[in-house]
């Protein structure tokens, strides 16, 4: 970017082959005058509140949570803050190697380590290649607003709904939500900035796959067996 702003409505400053052909020591320093005055707006103007970068809607600085560099500030999180380990996973309601992780490997560590582990869900919905991603990953965060999205996460992985409207709604029945409260905020996109949110946290880490996991920050892609994260977790928890 330009730091040199473009003040609307500024005096122009005459040229450098006018000044040759005969500006005299008044207009020259009328020139200086204006430089100068120009300079302190724009450092006045860079020092006022509310002037530096927009914020995204619905966003504030104040909400920002990191957790190993991941930003989860209103992300859903299962297990108490103390635990010594954390997994922070990027996933996509219509990616089967998601519901793979979920089916399978995800219950077997909550099993082995239970309140060892703390878990935070990021929505990484990939639309290029599942077209209903985005839709779902809406509905899971409205799930998440009566509290129950570890419940969407378990039942959407099930493999026992499908991915259109009715089979949304019927999950959301099946984990027992206020249905009406629930069908609004989905068909009313509420929580578009926190998917928009997540969205780009996933672009800041290159993750191009689903699912992708930070174990304690260690970078883990795909859906691993849980003796893969059993090693690694085993090691931190030693360490």
């Amino acid at each position: 970017m330009d730091d040199s702003p473009v003040t609307p409505g500024a005096p122009q400053v005459p040229s450098a082959d006018r000044r040759q052909r005969g500006l005299g020591p008044a207009a020259s320093m009328l020139v200086l005058g204006i430089l100068i005055g120009l300079g302190i707006g724009w450092l006045t103007w860079r020092g006022t509140p509310g002037s530096g970068p927009a914020v995204a809607a619905g966003t504030s600085p104040e909400s920002s949570v990191l957790v190993h560099g991941v930003d989860v500030g209103s992300d859903p999180v299962l297990g108490p803050e103390t635990a010594p380990i954390t997994i922070v996973e990027f996933s996509d309601f219509e990616c089967p190697f998601c519901e793979k992780f979920a089916r399978e490997t995800a219950p077997a560590l909550r099993r082995q380590y239970g309140d060892k582990i703390r878990w935070i869900f990021v929505n990484n919905p990939l639309q290029s290649i599942h077209p209903k991603a985005y839709d779902l990953a809406l509905a899971g965060e409205c799930a998440h607003e009566q509290g129950l999205f570890w419940e969407w996460y378990d039942v959407m992985f099930s493999g026992q709904f499908g991915t259109d409207d009715e089979a949304v709604a019927a999950a959301g029945r099946a984990i027992e939500v206020d249905e009406g409260r629930f069908e609004a905020c989905y068909r009313n996109a509420d929580h578009a900035a926190e998917v928009a949110t997540d969205l780009k946290e996933a672009q800041k880490f290159y993750i191009l796959g689903t699912p992708t996991f930070f174990v304690n920050g260690q970078r883990l892609e795909g859906a691993l067996p849980a003796e893969v994260f059993a090693e690694i977790i085993d090691e931190l928890l030693g360490a």
